[in-house]
């Protein structure tokens, strides 16, 4: 079983990535070299957090929503 990082909701005032809304924007260039930012936390690809219930894995400077956590 993968382990996630239980975050906060995203805070505007801090750094974040963005949160793919489709599958085309997911597969678009990545961003910030494909590493994630969750409220200043740098996050390496393809690492994983858990906010609200949901699971968010961090693909290629962005982060994508894949399901229940």
């Amino acid at each position: 079983m993968q382990e996630d990082d239980h975050v906060d909701p995203q805070n505007p005032a801090l750094k974040n990535s963005p949160k793919a809304a489709s599958v085309e924007e997911k597969m678009a260039a990545p961003a910030d070299n494909g590493v994630c930012y969750w409220n200043d936390k740098k996050y390496s690809d393809g690492a994983t957090v858990c906010d609200a219930g949901r699971r968010h894995k961090c693909w290629s400077g962005k982060w994508v929503d894949i399901g229940n956590c």
